[in-house]
């Protein structure tokens, strides 16, 4: 790892080719994404010829069965779905009140929709749930308003009513009045079809049903793709890795949501080998790796074959992950966010991610705009490397609160090329740092040491605020790992942690990489609908899900892992302790050591986390 004075930022931006970057944009958006399906393997074509046309080594496309059968430990692979047709049209008494076309309409239909038998249906509508005493009249189409939708929750209860589909004015995350479709995913063996509207569209379906409005519907789906993951990279000369990760699903256009964090990436990959032919930086030392494949079920093929004799992958040594990196500020009201891995193990890539992107800021301050770090929470592909079984860090670019994030409105019009060429450019500025030629620059122990005091400032406020005992065993925390840190700094070997007295050590049960959606269907149903209903109140519950069961790894007690868990959030965490018993009660973590080793692959064990940023897969 090397670092130089400015850290490579000004000779980033200078190298980036933004507009190449926004044309890379505008192509991805024209897609629907969906996980297996024609337009993620267009995606991926486009994608793979940009590779190309940069120069990027080894480019392929890996293609996977999409069956929707338990495919890469726990991860299931995702249901082949591509809709061909997918049209509705509301008639009441002969004229034709509303139309809805996903032809022209993004969003409108709802991902796993079913088929419609050839020709299509004319149904009745029903208010869903019902009024008065009648009950659900089956076969119809329930009309269900968005405070009563919860995708697959709701799902089940339609399919028991007899219902034949749904629609909805989906959530959507804005306000004042916004008229964008929000996304609807139903399960893929519901049996049902799903319309998402506009809340003026849905008012008018309303409006009719009680005039006895009916629905001609007409859905053809091809279920023959399969799942593509688009591989490149720039050659190293050593025997370390870099990977640069986004993904690319998504119902068209999803802009931000990440056509955004793919385009940014093939620029990434542009300006590195733009710099390279231009003599102005050294070859990489570490090989620079790219992947673009759906969300988590893609990283989780990769991961697996970095396991499997013969692939030719090993596991990273560091991870960069883009995921919503180019909205506007002002219109998304979302700042550009770092989001760190978790500080389970100690690593010099947030001290230096951190830098970077002030770094780039600071460059384009003419510009609006605002960035901030995060703990770890786990929403994207990173999070597959937070687990103890891969232990690799990766840190995420993102912008989080986009209010557009899963509608209609994620389009061309809310990205920022200035926010582009900042996540473009901090990202290849953090690869040549990473990738480098070797040798440590001076100004490395400095660097971590100015970031290492704004975090005893951060978690010194936070410890004032709340107080305690709590507050003092923050500071413990965060000074404990500061000093990790700075050993790291100096090319000194951290100290290990004080093991104290674990009253009773948890365990993983899970193979490979953590599957909170796996584990949260292994619930039992009443605590399985507990914990979708405090998701449905506050998605942060995942994260902290997340964070307790990463640290059950045989060296912790329970009340290790709560108050580690809400020292990494900053915050106490009252729920803690019953998200901890679901987690038991799951069956993914246990006291007992013996239940289930941490196995993965052909059955082949998992190599031991890394010290430092060495660790090939043997």
């Amino acid at each position: 790892m090397s670092t130089t004075n400015d850290l490579g930022v000004r000779a980033a931006l200078d190298a980036v080719p933004l507009d190449e970057v926004m044309t890379h944009l505008e192509h991805i958006v024209r897609h629907d994404r969906y996980q297996a399906s024609a337009g993620i393997m267009a995606a991926a074509h486009l994608v793979a010829e940009s590779a190309e046309r940069a120069g990027l080594s080894d480019v392929g496309i890996r293609t996977y069965t999409a069956d929707g059968r338990p495919q890469w430990w726990s991860f299931d692979a995702p249901v082949a779905w591509t809709p061909l047709k997918a049209r509705m049209e509301v008639v009441l008494h002969g004229e034709r009140i509303l139309t809805v076309d996903h032809a022209d309409h993004p969003f409108a239909i709802g991902t796993h929709s079913t088929p419609m038998p050839s020709g299509g249906a004319t149904l009745p509508l029903a208010l869903f749930p019902p009024v008065g005493s009648g009950g659900f009249p089956a076969g119809a189409i329930a009309v269900v308003d968005a405070s009563d939708f919860h995708g697959g929750a709701v799902a089940g209860v339609l399919s028991e009513a007899g219902a034949r589909g749904v629609v909805t004015d989906a959530p959507w995350k804005g306000e004042e009045g916004g008229e964008y479709r929000g996304r609807i995913e139903l399960p893929p063996d519901s049996g049902l079809f799903a319309f998402s509207l506009t809340p003026e569209a849905y008012r008018k379906v309303v409006d009719g049903v009680s005039r006895g409005a009916e629905a001609a519907v007409t859905i053809e789906v091809d279920r023959t793709a399969r799942m593509p993951v688009v591989t490149a990279c720039v050659p190293g000369t050593a025997e370390e890795e870099v990977w640069v990760t986004a993904h690319l699903c998504h119902p068209r256009p999803g802009a931000n949501d990440n056509a955004s964090g793919v385009a940014a990436s093939l620029g990434v990959a542009s300006a590195l080998l733009k710099r390279r032919r231009g003599d102005r930086a050294p070859g990489p030392r570490a090989t620079i790796r790219f992947f673009w494949g759906p969300e988590f079920v893609g990283t989780a093929a990769v991961l697996n074959a970095c396991l499997s004799d013969g692939s030719g992958l090993r596991l990273p040594d560091h991870v960069i992950n883009m995921d919503m990196v180019g909205e506007d500020q002002e219109l998304c009201r979302s700042p550009f966010v770092v989001e760190r891995p978790p500080d389970l193990y100690p690593s010099l890539l947030t001290p230096l991610t951190e830098h970077v992107v002030s770094e780039v800021f600071r460059a384009t301050s003419s510009h609006p705009g605002t960035w901030h770090s995060s703990p770890f929470l786990g929403f994207s592909d990173h999070a597959l490397f937070a687990d103890p079984s891969v232990a690799r860090p990766a840190v995420q670019f993102c912008h989080p609160k986009d209010r557009f994030n899963h509608s209609a409105g994620d389009d061309l019009d809310k990205v920022s090329s200035v926010e582009m060429l900042r996540s473009t450019a901090a990202a290849t500025a953090l690869c040549e740092l990473l990738a480098g030629p070797g040798g440590e620059s001076p100004s490395l122990p400095g660097i971590v040491e100015a970031w290492c005091e704004r975090e005893l400032a951060d978690a010194s406020r936070s410890a004032r605020r709340h107080g305690g005992s709590w507050g003092r065993g923050l500071l413990r925390y965060v000074d404990h790992h500061n000093a990790a840190v700075r050993a790291l700094a100096v090319g000194a070997e951290p100290e290990g942690e004080d093991e104290g007295s674990a009253a009773q050590a948890w365990y993983r049960r899970w193979e490979g990489p953590l599957n909170l959606r796996a584990m949260i269907a292994a619930l039992p149903p009443s605590p399985r609908r507990s914990v979708r209903e405090l998701v449905a109140r506050d998605k942060g519950t995942l994260s902290v899900l997340f964070n307790l069961a990463i640290r059950a790894d045989g060296t912790r007690d329970r009340e290790r892992i709560i108050d580690e868990t809400s020292y990494a959030l900053r915050s106490p965490l009252p729920g803690a302790p019953d998200l901890f018993r679901m987690l038991e009660q799951s069956g993914w973590i246990s006291p007992d050591p013996g239940d289930a080793p941490v196995r993965g692959g052909e059955g082949r064990p998992l190599p031991p986390a890394p010290s430092g940023s060495e660790g090939a897969v043997p």
